[in-house]
């Protein structure tokens, strides 16, 4: 099977498609990730169009279009799958009836209110969701829902996500009581306030300047690969505070992530845990509400030792179910039988 995969690829940004591409190039599929956020030249010839494509709407999906189309002719995928609104939904139509693939819309956050998220959705031939409350919204035969709709919960990639050798210098630089990688969703701003007599820090977008009491503690530096993977070594606690505005049940990767390091991880209770094996006080941490949150900082801040425990079963438990291979092959198996569904047994 082939893939193309239009996704957000620069590092700072995810890995996700990454490690899907791995997933699926292990179990003998062909992946060519189209990077939307690369696609722009420095060539001195395509500066002029390129910079103006970037603020207004439709050049930009006029040229995007155009190299995705590119990209069909080179490579004859049987999946166009996008990660996010590169194109226009009839431009999708335009390449599914032209090249004859399946089309596939990853919705990576619960945005089903917006316009392109519901259009993209009427036309995939099929949906990859992170979070399993939508697939009762949106897997149907009527009413513009669709009728395959996959799960993709998160997962660690243990060839990035492991322990490592830190230094002096890594332990002061990425080891606070307390660490917080993320943007800053409303409710994030609300816990971590209530954190501030630790040594906390945030990574994420500099809109955390502009909160008084959390600036002093925002890292204005991009936090990706083996600088992530430090900081989920090196800090005493991992925080995950789920943006409640993208998503309802979902597993964020981060959990994962940190554990598959050998981390401690505090997260925020989500349905989709219960989907993982992962159990509180056993092999992860979780909090309800924001007051319990301020509660179990302060515990395991002071029990070390438990905080090893955990982090050394969560890992057992990530390594035997919780990586690409484990999540994202079998996904590549349940696309591989759309195809042949749709196109036939010699798909």
């Amino acid at each position: 099977m082939r893939i193309i995969y239009a996704a957000w690829l620069d590092p700072a940004t995810t890995d996700l498609p990454l490690f899907l591409a791995e997933a699926w190039k292990s179990e003998g599929h062909e992946v060519y990730l189209f990077p939307y956020d690369l696609e722009f030249s420095n060539r001195a010839g395509c500066r002029l169009r390129d910079s103006i494509a970037r603020e207004h709407a439709p050049l930009r999906y006029a040229i995007m279009e155009e190299r995705i189309e590119a990209a069909c002719r080179r490579f004859r995928a049987d999946v166009l799958l996008f990660g996010y609104p590169f194109v226009t939904p009839e431009a999708m139509q335009r390449l599914r009836k032209k090249h004859g693939c399946l089309i596939s819309y990853f919705v990576g956050h619960n945005n089903l209110l917006d316009g392109y998220t519901v259009a993209a959705m009427r036309i995939a031939d099929f949906l990859i969701v992170h979070d399993s409350y939508l697939i009762p919204l949106v897997r149907g035969t009527r009413y513009g829902r669709v009728p395959h709709v996959l799960f993709l919960p998160g997962f660690a990639y243990p060839l990035e996500h492991h322990p490592v050798d830190l230094s002096k210098q890594d332990v002061k630089d990425y080891g606070p009581e307390v660490a917080f990688i993320g943007g800053s969703g409303h409710n994030r701003v609300g816990a971590l306030r209530r954190l501030t007599q630790y040594d906390l820090r945030i990574w994420g977008g500099r809109e955390w300047r502009d909160i008084p009491e959390l600036a002093q503690c925002f890292r204005d530096e991009p936090v990706y690969g083996l600088k992530k993977t430090k900081i989920y070594n090196a800090a005493r606690i991992v925080l995950n505070i789920d943006d409640d505005e993208k998503q309802v049940y979902a597993l964020n990767p981060r959990v994962p992530e940190v554990l598959a390091c050998g981390g401690f991880v505090l997260t925020e209770w989500r349905k989709d845990l219960e989907r993982t094996g992962l159990v509180d006080g056993e092999s992860v941490a979780v909090y309800r509400s924001p007051d319990e949150l301020a509660e179990k900082v302060a515990h395991f801040l002071s029990r070390p030792e438990e905080r090893r425990r955990i982090s050394f079963n969560g890992r057992r438990v990530v390594l035997e179910t919780l990586t690409h291979r484990h999540i994202g092959a079998p996904l590549g198996q349940q696309i591989e039988a759309i195809v042949r569904s749709r196109k036939g047994p010699q798909a």
